[in-house]
């Protein structure tokens, strides 16, 4: 039987990244909740590389100022926040 020593010594070792999809999972198993196949797939992917660029269609991108997303703040509109593009 694995005890909570175990279970503790493995939270530790898991990257940053990855500590949400352990909480969702343990979250779940205390609930008694049987996970979505959805919510299986999200936690099951491999988000640690490079995503692939967005798919934004036959539009392309909205029109609208760049932002950033600076931790501790949130996004920042690049240029200020005036209407104009």
């Amino acid at each position: 039987m694995t005890s909570r020593d175990d279970l503790k010594r493995l939270i530790d070792q898991l990257a940053d990244g990855q500590t949400d999809r352990a909480f969702s999972l343990l979250v779940s198993l205390v609930q008694g909740e049987e996970l979505d196949a959805e919510t299986r797939e999200w936690n099951e992917a491999d988000l640690g590389g490079p995503l692939p660029p967005f798919e934004w269609g036959p539009d392309g991108p909205p029109e609208g100022k760049p932002v950033t997303f600076v931790p501790g703040v949130g996004l920042v509109v690049e240029g200020g926040k005036g209407l104009g593009c």
